[in-house]
């Protein structure tokens, strides 16, 4: 896996396809990562990011690969892994952020179940940061692919976004995703309970296998959860999100870093599969951002969404979150 920083001529061409004619003039990216290495065990890093910052300057550079001049805010959290000094490099982040040129950038801190809640809390105080992001790599030390909700993510920062009317961002595990029943009980309960805390699916619920998508039908009758389709790479998994939820509940994201490696994932049986171009020796691999870009369109054509529902999803929806 290489992180690009170029695109290749058959890169603007599939680009080109994928946003001519269909794009907002505005777009908001809802999903991206900015990590800095100082505050990263090198070897809990995804080798094509340990060593290199990836800070505001990088990403918006990449983004505008992508994107160009319609890239106007972004709502990013620092990338999650094992033996990370939360606190410095959400100090880091917060720092760049406010030293950029324009305020356009909205942040959300990076949490885990041993924090102290009132630190959190003050991140959200202070107004520099509109949300917590958990991770179920800080569940514990083992095996945390099939963790619940709440040992991740507990009551405390359910409480905390909902008392800031913040933002909680869930990275759902178990191999059902939105639609295994422990994780719909808890994203029931704990949503009813705390109706302030604006809760996030990222990857459409994780639904990398699109099939998983179907369970956020029974996730519907709560508002205050919505979807981002970070690095989702295959239409059927967004059209299934706007038919249950509704275009006002979501939004685009990048994924970046993600988004600038080649490659895409694709759903295989009750899993799924991330394909790299690198591993399949394909040249004619293009990166994940682009297929997702390409496919949002498909899901938008096949939809028949209006140019106001796809404002929506780009920018509109966005906006009306993070203010």
């Amino acid at each position: 896996m290489k992180l690009e920083t170029e695109l290749t001529s058959f890169d603007r061409e599939l680009l080109t396809e994928a946003t001519d004619g269909f794009l907002p003039p505005q777009v908001i990216d809802f999903h991206a990562h900015v990590m800095d290495p100082r505050f990263y065990a090198r070897d809990a890093v995804n080798p094509a990011f340990a060593g290199r910052p990836m800070g505001f300057p990088e990403y918006t550079a990449a983004l505008e690969l992508l994107l160009g001049p319609r890239l106007v805010g972004e709502f990013v959290f620092p990338y999650p892994a094992r033996r990370t000094d939360r606190a410095g490099v959400n100090a880091w982040m917060t720092a760049e952020a406010r030293a950029a040129a324009t305020p356009r950038h909205r942040l959300a801190a990076l949490v885990a179940p041993a924090d102290d809640p009132g630190v959190a809390g003050e991140w959200l105080r202070g107004g520099a940061c509109r949300g917590l992001k958990p991770y179920h790599l800080y569940a514990n030390d083992g095996d945390t692919r099939q963790t619940d909700i709440e040992d991740w993510a507990p009551e405390w920062m359910w409480r905390c976004c909902h008392e800031h009317e913040a933002m909680l961002i869930l990275h759902l595990v178990k191999d059902a995703s939105s639609a295994h029943p422990a994780n719909q009980e808890a994203l029931l309960r704990l949503s009813t309970r705390y109706p302030g805390c604006r809760v996030v699916l990222a990857h459409v619920g994780r639904s990398f296998n699109h099939r998983t998508a179907r369970g956020l039908k029974a996730l519907a009758s709560r508002p205050n959860i919505v979807v981002d389709t970070s690095a989702i790479t295959e239409s059927e998994g967004i059209k299934i999100a706007f038919d249950v939820l509704g275009v006002d509940r979501v939004l685009y994201g990048s994924d970046y870093p993600i988004s600038h490696v080649r490659g895409r994932c694709v759903t295989a049986g009750d899993s799924f599969q991330w394909i790299y171009g690198e591993e399949m020796n394909n040249p004619r691999m293009t990166l994940v951002g682009i297929e997702s870009l390409l496919s949002h369109r498909q899901a938008a054509e096949d939809l028949g969404l209006s140019r106001t529902d796809i404002e929506k999803l780009f920018f509109a929806n966005a906006r009306a979150l993070l203010g």
